[in-house]
């Protein structure tokens, strides 16, 4: 079997990093390299991966200056050795089992460019169930999805390949031209797409990987900060749009999109509404009356059912009919797991609590 690496990128998350740094060396298959890269932590964040470091070999510390995410990630990957390529984060968790089955498959299918599944969503605050991702799959059941398929899912969605959910082959990240540090915290985003679009990938439609939701994340702000989400608007399109592994419409069907999940995000976050609605969502005085008018006077619950469904219509960002046989689908698998003693699939009780108290 190849090797496998995993680049962990850490900044003041030492609450996190043990039950994360556990997770990954409990897998029953696990990582042959662990690359812990500090992003110049205050807390006691390179004292825990030191500890690490010295009672198991696969692990290594490196200490850099206060760069940000991404350039921690492609200093990780230049030390990694691994065939294949696991980009973790260290707030979040693997579920047990996902090494194994994720090689499997790409072993099995050598010319897909990466493996992926669904991810937990937990609300890193509370530890609450706060849904999964990708709301929409892009197949119901396991199998391989290749680039010419890719191509016309983009269409009804896209987002469904998550970092944290997915095993990528080295080669695969080198031939699409691996993290664009300018791109900030949708560079893997914008990687994992040309993988699927350059090789295709694997998809398994059950749950890997546990994403614990903050609302003072990186990729929160830029998407509920005007400013930060017009300016990601602005790069990420232009970004599309000069690369020519993307279909030449896909640039205007990603900018809907992304409106659309910046108004989203805003309706969640109490406070950011007014400020990031009127920017990303308002283009009419009809807008303005359901978005800034209608929904308060609705109250939180009613407003907000409201002001989702106006957004979706407006915006269409993914096939609703995709969402819904998603939900069906996901529903079903998850109550045929928990009857069975398959790990994956099921509610990773044993971690919640490290999810939600570190």
């Amino acid at each position: 079997m190849e090797s496998l690496s995993v680049v962990l990128p850490n900044y003041n998350h030492a609450r996190y990093l043990p039950a994360a740094l556990d997770a990954l060396l409990a897998q029953s298959r696990p990582p042959d390299q662990v690359i812990v890269v500090d992003d110049g932590s205050t807390d006691e964040s390179v004292a825990i991966a030191e500890k690490y470091a010295s009672l198991h070999g696969s692990v290594t510390l490196l200490k850099s200056g206060h760069n940000g995410a991404v350039p921690a990630l492609v200093r990780g990957l230049e030390a990694a050795r691994g065939s294949y390529v696991y980009l973790a984060a260290a707030d979040d968790l693997v579920m047990p089992g996902f090494f194994a089955l994720g090689l499997s498959r790409l072993e099995q299918y050598p010319a897909a460019g990466l493996f992926c599944g669904t991810t937990m969503l937990y609300d890193g605050s509370t530890g609450q169930p706060a849904g999964r991702r990708p709301i929409a799959w892009p197949r119901f059941r396991p199998g391989l999805v290749g680039p010419e398929r890719a191509q016309k899912l983009l269409r009804r969605s896209d987002n469904w390949i998550l970092t944290g959910a997915s095993l990528l082959l080295r080669e695969a990240i080198e031939q699409a031209g691996g993290l664009e540090v300018s791109l900030g915290s949708f560079a893997d985003g914008y990687m994992v797409r040309k993988v699927a679009l350059l090789r295709g990938f694997y998809f398994e439609p059950r749950p890997v990987a546990i994403w614990n939701i903050h609302a003072d994340s990186v990729s929160r702000k830029t998407a509920t900060v005007p400013g930060l989400a017009v300016e990601g608007l602005e790069s990420y399109t232009r970004r599309i749009k000069q690369d020519a592994t993307f279909p030449t419409w896909y640039a205007e069907v990603f900018g809907r999109r992304w409106r659309f999940a910046a108004a989203r995000i805003a309706l969640e976050l109490p406070g950011s509404g007014a400020e990031v609605l009127p920017v990303m969502a308002v283009k009419s005085r009809l807008d303005l009356g359901v978005l800034m008018g209608l929904r308060p006077r609705l109250g939180p619950r009613i407003g907000g059912f409201v002001a989702l469904s106006w957004l979706y219509l407006r915006f269409r960002p993914t096939s609703l009919f995709r969402i819904i046989v998603s939900s069906m689908v996901a529903r079903l698998t998850a109550r045929r797991s928990a009857a069975g003693p398959a790990a994956l699939g099921r509610e990773p009780r044993d971690l919640q609590p490290k999810a939600a108290a570190g």
